[in-house]
Formats: structure tokens, C-alpha cells, sequence
């Protein structure tokens, strides 16, 4: 992207994880001390799934955060909340496509996993692949995780914009809020915002390049299950709160009721993130398998 004009900062699209909706409330009362950060953009905060968050649930009627996908935006008189609440967010921060007025969403999410500040990328846009290699070299608690997205068909909220940053905060059980990683969230979203105005001035591409490592998706795994859809087994001990380490051919990842090893029968080294993160089990999603590489962003 060359110029950053629009910058959507998001908490709540799950209204359980509760750092993003605490960024929302305190900035919000606050707001030109933040648009400060990034003067030469246009800053808008949204509180996304406001009637989950009431009730402090993950959503009302189905996942918001899987409710962008054009199909469920281009449908008449919907029933479901959540798909509403898409298409009221669409008509206020997009249309999605080419067209879109946002130029950058940075959407903040908790996970129960393991896995640090997590900056998750869709695309590989100049800005936030450049400004994500700075921030994981001033936060030893940020990770790069490239998730490459069609974003027509992409669920995700951040894909209305033309790029975004989903941050995906944790470890931090749902409905609960943790004071440090709370102020690190705050101050990696502080910090796009000022590299973003970086990125406007142009001193941020002057910058060398960093080495940095990536964590690309390579697929998503289920628990072992039975004829009847039950799990038999639950992610290794070894495994457990070991996002981002690796796993080997052969190397135990699941332990089943009775104590056996069920063991890693890929072709290759993987590094699994979002390890037994508590909201996917409805999703039958044990983990997600991601490859590590090391390059110049």
C-alpha cells in the first residue's frame, strides 16, 4: 500500500476476550491522544460484537469473526445476529474489495493458547509485513503468523480492509483480563499506529530489513476421534502451552484416555500454534500446523 489514510482499531469481534474491549473503552476516552500517534490517517475505533460482549459470550447466534465471507455479506434479511452485525460493519468500514474506504484494520484478540502477542498477517502487504518485523524485534513476545487469505471468500472481519493485522493475545482465559499482556497489546497497537505514520512519511521504508521468522499456516488439525464424533485423545503433555516449538515426524502430539502416545505421522517438521485453544473445540480444531522459515521483511 502507499499511503495509509483510513486505520480501523477493533476490539470485541468475540465478546469473551476482554483486552480488546478494555483498548476500546479506554482509548474511546481518549481518543485525540491516540490519533495523535498517526496524524496523518484517519483513526475510527469499533467495539464489533457489542451484544456478545453484554453477556460476555464468544457470540450470539454464530462466530462474527466467521461471518465476512461475501456469500454471508450479500444476504437479504438474515436472521442470525452476527451476520447482521457484518453487514453493518461492511457498510461502515468497507465494501469489502476494491473498493473498501478502510485501508488498514488491526482487530485485537485473547487466545488460551500459548502463543504471546501473536501478529497474524492475511496478505503480504509492504506496510504490515515491514512494520511487523519491527515490532517483533522490540517485543521478544511477538510472533509472526502468515496466514494467506482469498478475501472474497475469507470470513475474517480484517478482510473488509485492504490489509490487516489480527492480534491474537495469550495465554488469557475467555472472559478474564491479565494486566501485563494487556499494556504489551496496548503498546503493539500503539506502535502500528506510529509506524504507520512512519510508513506516510517514508522513513519507515528507509529502514534496513529485518531477518525475521514467519510461521506460514500449513493446515489445521482435529483431535482423534471416534466413530461417533467423540475425542479419544487430548494434546501431549510435552505439547502442552508449546506453541511455535517444533514437532517432528513421529513425535507423540496427542495422548489418548488410556495413556498412548498418538504420534505426528506428517512427512515434515511443523511448528503448531493455537495449541488446545479452548474456543475450537466447537471447531474441531486441536491446533494449527504452521511451517517456520527465516526471511527478510
Amino acid at each position: 500500500m502507499n499511503t495509509i489514510k483510513n486505520i480501523v482499531v477493533a476490539g470485541g469481534t468475540h465478546g469473551n476476550e476482554l483486552t480488546g474491549i478494555k483498548i476500546y473503552q479506554k482509548w474511546a476516552k481518549n481518543f485525540s491522544a491516540y490519533q495523535e500517534k498517526c496524524p496523518s490517517a484517519k483513526l475510527e475505533l469499533v467495539h464489533t460484537n457489542i451484544e456478545a460482549s453484554t453477556v460476555c459470550r464468544r457470540y450470539v447466534d454464530r462466530d462474527l469473526n466467521r461471518s465476512f465471507a461475501n456469500r454471508l455479506l450479500a444476504l437479504k434479511n438474515p436472521t442470525a445476529y452476527e451476520i447482521r452485525r457484518a453487514q453493518e460493519l461492511n457498510l461502515r468500514f468497507g465494501p469489502k474489495g476494491e473498493n473498501t474506504k478502510t485501508d488498514l484494520i488491526i482487530d485485537v484478540h485473547n487466545t488460551t493458547a500459548n502463543m504471546g502477542v501473536c501478529l497474524i498477517l492475511s496478505t503480504r502487504d509492504p506496510f504490515t509485513m515491514r512494520a511487523s518485523a519491527e515490532l517483533v524485534y522490540e517485543f521478544p513476545n511477538a510472533f509472526i503468523y502468515y496466514q494467506p487469505e482469498e478475501r472474497g471468500e475469507s470470513p475474517y472481519f480484517g478482510t473488509i480492509a485492504k490489509a490487516d493485522i489480527c492480534l491474537e493475545v495469550g495465554p488469557q482465559p475467555h472472559g478474564t483480563l491479565d494486566a501485563k499482556l494487556f499494556f504489551e497489546t496496548e503498546q503493539v497497537v500503539t506502535r502500528y499506529l506510529e509506524l504507520a505514520e512512519e510508513w506516510n512519511r517514508g522513513t519507515l521504508q528507509q529502514k534496513p530489513k529485518k531477518k525475521v521468522d514467519v510461521y506460514t499456516q500449513f493446515k489445521d488439525i482435529d483431535y482423534p476421534r471416534d466413530a461417533f464424533g467423540e475425542i479419544t485423545a487430548m494434546v501431549h503433555p510435552n505439547l502442552r502451552e508449546a506453541d511455535y516449538q517444533e514437532v517432528k515426524p513421529g513425535d507423540p502430539i496427542f495422548m489418548t484416555f488410556d495413556g498412548k502416545d498418538v504420534l505426528y505421522d506428517g512427512e515434515f517438521p511443523v511448528h503448531p500454534i493455537f495449541i488446545d485453544e479452548s474456543a475450537y473445540y466447537e471447531k474441531k480444531l486441536a491446533m494449527s500446523l504452521t511451517t517456520k522459515t527465516t526471511e527478510e521483511w
